[in-house]
């Protein structure tokens, strides 16, 4: 009786999108928003170069749209 209690009867997921929902357009636009940011930063010309803090989270952006995208894209060829 416990062994049926504990066994998932809901049906299995069918699709392959991952759980925050974001795809090849979404990880394209991450990726664009963080370079626009990084060409943003470096073309300011700011005088004060020791806040790296903003170049961090740039750069965050992008890494995480071309992630995004590229396993987005990597699911599609399978």
């Amino acid at each position: 009786m416990d062994r049926q209690r504990d066994q998932d009867t809901g049906a299995a997921p069918t699709e392959d999108v991952a759980w925050w929902g974001l795809r090849v357009t979404g990880g394209v636009v991450l990726a664009l928003i963080g370079a626009g940011l990084l060409l943003w930063l470096v073309l300011r010309g700011d005088s004060t170069d020791s806040d790296w803090s903003h170049y961090y989270g740039a750069g965050k952006v992008l890494a995480i749209g071309c992630v995004v995208a590229g396993t987005s894209l990597l699911a599609r060829r399978r």
